[in-house]
């Protein structure tokens, strides 16, 4: 397991660059608790963002190294600092440019490469399950197609608002645009509001009238979750079909 980190995740040498800082991020890519822990004891600046724009618990979390993340935490290390940094640093040496990337640990946990595990670390010491830099940790949750649902869960058990509007659009509502009919329903179940979206074009229900006009097959799998769905928002009381006053057609939406 060590030999496949060491090989796909970055070196010291990618965003630390000299001194008490290499010696520190060197450390934690060797997973030497000891020397993680000596260091801290001799005053390195546990939060301090390096020359290359990421700090030592961020880079714990992209080496995956458990262990080390949690000792920082327990000395002190916040897991709420923005990182910026370039994700590919040997293209700015070799003189290509590139944009640099805004990381948090909390959404980054939510990356399929990621257990479970670290985001459940980084919320007991602290982390901010409502973080707002770049996408939302339940959104980032979103891209895992193996623990999506439990990452999700245990965002909202933690406080985490499930209803809370990116430009605009829900997190529902999102999965509901792209007719993912079985996330709409978990959501469902986990108290989403689907009406919830600013613009009533993206909401819930303007998505199952998009999913009904577009004429797809109601008898599939993914067709019967859409008449579930359906269902639930006739109880809420939603009418269909479904033409909110700023109504488009589906296919002018998708422009």
């Amino acid at each position: 397991m060590i030999n496949e980190k060491r090989a796909n995740g970055p070196l010291p040498t990618d965003y630390f660059s000299k001194g008490i800082e290499l010696e520190m991020a060197s450390a934690i890519y060797n997973n030497n608790l000891d020397s993680v822990r000596l260091l801290i004891k001799e005053g390195v600046d546990i939060n301090k963002l390096s020359e290359g724009g990421m700090t030592y618990l961020y880079f714990a979390l992209m080496r995956k190294e458990y262990d080390i993340m949690k000792l920082l935490l327990e000395n002190g290390a916040n897991p709420n600092i923005v990182n910026n940094f370039y994700s590919k640093p040997g293209y700015q040496k070799e003189g290509y440019s590139e944009e640099k990337e805004l990381g948090v640990c909390l959404e980054t946990s939510g990356d399929p490469y990621y257990e479970i595990k670290y985001m459940k670390l980084l919320i007991e010491y602290g982390a901010n399950v409502n973080d707002t830099i770049g996408i939302t940790p339940l959104e980032a949750s979103c891209h895992d197609n193996s623990q999506s649902k439990e990452k999700i869960k245990y965002l909202v058990e933690h406080g985490a608002d499930i209803n809370y509007c990116i430009s605009g659009v829900s997190i529902i509502g999102s999965q509901a645009s792209i007719y993912n009919w079985g996330m709409v329903l978990f959501f469902l179940n986990l108290g989403a509001n689907p009406m919830s979206d600013i613009d009533p074009d993206f909401n819930v229900a303007s998505a199952v009238q998009d999913y009904y006009d577009e004429g797809f097959d109601l008898d599939s799998q993914n067709g019967k979750m859409a008449q579930e769905v359906k269902r639930r928002l006739e109880q809420r009381g939603v009418k269909f079909p479904y033409h909110p006053n700023s109504y488009t057609t589906p296919s002018e939406n998708k422009k």
